[in-house]
């Protein structure tokens, strides 16, 4: 019954919330402003920020870094990053919605472009995707109802040595930016 009513919320949340703007591929010349969502648990989470910030600044871009870290912490669990700039689970309500009270001015403003650059699908990823004012949306994983123009993933036989259960398409997060950079680069 709870999984029920958590999933109604949900649908509901999004219907309310879903950004209705028409999106497509942009070109790189054409994008103003951007944010790109991270894994705020990721030690190489802030490597990864200032790859994706040098490329898109080179190219005269205006970027907004997010990071999202929902696991429980305790006393051993290292911070990665700090800030306003991160929505943690005190950031969420009990269905994995962000507070938008905490959160809602990290994306009030429309933005040409959004790089989602989580693998998990939760819900929070998945909400703040669908919400987002963007012209362009890439991701790296694929969330119910697409809601990415492009979907980068890893190559095809990345995981030789990984335990079972680990999908065939994991590879670095810093492979995939170097992959979004190529492939904004090639869009005319």
């Amino acid at each position: 019954m709870a999984l029920f009513i958590t999933a109604w919320f949900r649908r509901a949340r999004l219907r309310k919330y879903s950004s209705r703007l028409a999106t497509a591929f942009v070109p790189l010349h054409d994008i103003r402003t951007a944010i790109v969502i991270l894994d705020g648990s990721d030690p190489d989470c802030l490597a990864c920020c200032s790859k994706m910030e040098n490329f898109l600044k080179r190219n005269g871009v205006s970027v907004s870094a997010v990071f999202i870290d929902l696991r429980k912490k305790k006393k051993d669990t290292p911070v990665y990053v700090t800030g306003e700039n991160v929505i943690t689970g005190n950031g969420v309500n009990w269905f994995g919605m962000p507070r938008l009270k905490k959160t809602g001015h990290l994306f009030s403003s429309g933005a040409d472009l959004l790089v989602n650059l989580r693998d998990s699908d939760d819900y929070t990823g998945d909400f703040i995707s669908k919400t987002v004012q963007a012209k362009f949306k890439i991701g790296t994983c694929d969330y119910a109802g697409n809601p990415f123009d492009l979907i980068v993933a890893g190559k095809s036989g990345d995981n030789a040595g990984l335990p079972d259960g680990v999908p065939d398409n994991v590879c670095d997060t810093s492979e995939k930016i170097d992959t979004i950079c190529n492939f904004l680069k090639q869009i005319v």
